[in-house]
């Protein structure tokens, strides 16, 4: 099999560096694509060359001064910068100019496009790719759900609704890159889901608490929650837990509730006076119905989120971070089985000490999961499951709890909420 050629939109990202281009490499993958290019904003290979140099520096600092809690993925970022300037050097990687971010300039050839470009741009480039018949993956968001001044606006999802009919209409694979539902616990979860059922009974219950360290004074933490790239918490995280329900076959019909707080920081410190007071999400808590064939009528969901929760005053700054979701079975006699799904464990395991193992194929690479899925997708021709399509259902869904419950009558102090 002659690998496909894939174009990657933008190359410095965190997911890009760590993940993307690492998964390249892995058998499965390697096979199925060949990395052709990238594009960029500078003008020259020579500046791409010099701003990888520059990413390298900055993440080697990171290392010596203990800054970067990701230490796994800072040394993987430094050996994707590594291999991209080699092969920059040896010409043997096509680079593209997409200066001042004109999606109009992408290249003119064949190949399949994979989207790391900011939050605020994605759509142009979802569009550009398929006016030109490309088949795309795109890293998520794929899209915003709030203006410029953080409210709700679905202007973007209907504009990429439109979109999708023409992907659609063109046989186009359009594949959100989505990387919690590429874990190895998820599609383990995903694969025995119906198994489950069948043992168990239908879902009456489907809870999440993800509670994250970081440093608000990162400057990656903060472009990704600022207001700018408008990407609060419940659209960083908010997207991959719903995005569990929708892909087996769940939709959100009511949102009852949701809160949300903001990292305070303390005054009388230096951290506080280089950082300020955090004007976004970093606690969302929501609470919300659910209907699907997998699910009980009265099925219904709540989501936690927390982040810097190593700074919160009377927390314990060594606190691990917790990425679990709770999947509750009930069967027509009333008898309850819980499912525990631990994202960074990549474990599945019942409460009846069963624990659901994962198919021989799954990586431990979420992007070399969804390469792989991808590569089966154009093969066999048909829309992946983190479809654009099931993506804008799960984004439908944050823009109506914004809309519904909208940030600013809807706060509360973040250091009295989490414990």
């Amino acid at each position: 099999m002659v690998p496909r050629d894939l174009i990657g939109f933008a190359y410095t990202s965190e997911w890009a560096l760590a993940k993307f281009f690492t998964a390249l490499f892995e058998d499965g993958v390697s096979e199925t694509f060949n990395l052709a290019g990238i594009c960029g904003r500078e003008k020259q290979p020579s500046e791409v060359i010099e701003r990888l140099t520059r990413e390298i520096g900055e993440r080697y600092h990171a290392l010596e001064s203990k800054q970067d809690w990701r230490y796994n993925n800072t040394l993987a970022e430094i050996r994707s910068a590594t291999y991209l300037i080699e092969r920059l050097r040896k010409v043997k990687l096509k680079y593209y100019s997409i200066a001042n971010g004109n999606a109009q300039t992408i290249p003119e050839e064949e190949y399949d496009g994979a989207i790391f470009t900011t939050n605020l741009t994605h759509l142009d480039y979802i569009s550009a790719l398929a006016q030109k018949g490309h088949n795309i993956l795109c890293e998520k968001p794929l899209v915003i759900v709030t203006d410029r001044f953080h409210k709700a606006d679905r202007t973007q999802l209907d504009k990429l609704e439109e979109v999708i009919d023409e992907i659609e209409s063109r046989g186009i694979v359009a594949m959100d890159a989505e990387h919690y539902s590429a874990k190895k616990a998820t599609m383990t979860f995903y694969e025995r889901v119906g198994d489950m059922v069948m043992k168990y009974g239908r879902i009456s219950k489907v809870e999440a608490h993800t509670s994250e360290k970081d440093d608000p004074n990162k400057i990656r933490t903060r472009n990704l929650l600022s207001k700018e790239n408008r990407t609060g918490l419940l659209l960083d995280m908010g997207v991959h837990l719903f995005g569990v329900i929708s892909n087996i076959g769940g939709t959100i019909p009511i949102i009852h509730k949701a809160v949300y707080g903001c990292y305070p920081g303390n005054p009388d410190t230096s951290e506080y006076k280089a950082c300020g007071p955090y004007n976004v999400e970093t606690y969302v808590e929501t609470e919300f119905k659910i209907q699907g064939n997998f699910f009980h009528p009265e099925s219904s969901g709540k989501f936690v989120f927390e982040k810097f929760i190593d700074r919160i005053e009377g927390n314990d700054k060594d606190i691990k971070d917790s990425k679990k979701l709770k999947v509750t079975f009930r069967n027509d006699s009333g008898i309850e089985t819980e499912v525990i799904v631990d994202f960074n464990q990549g474990t599945v395991i019942s409460s009846d000490k069963k624990e659901w193992k994962p198919l021989s194929y799954i990586s431990s690479n979420e992007y070399s999961n969804i390469l792989r899925e991808f590569g089966r997708a154009i093969r066999s021709d048909e829309q992946s499951r983190t479809s654009f399509k099931r993506s804008v259902q799960n984004l439908d869904t944050i823009y109506r709890i914004y809309r519904d419950f909208p940030f600013e009558d809807n706060k509360i102090k973040v250091y009295r909420t989490i414990r």
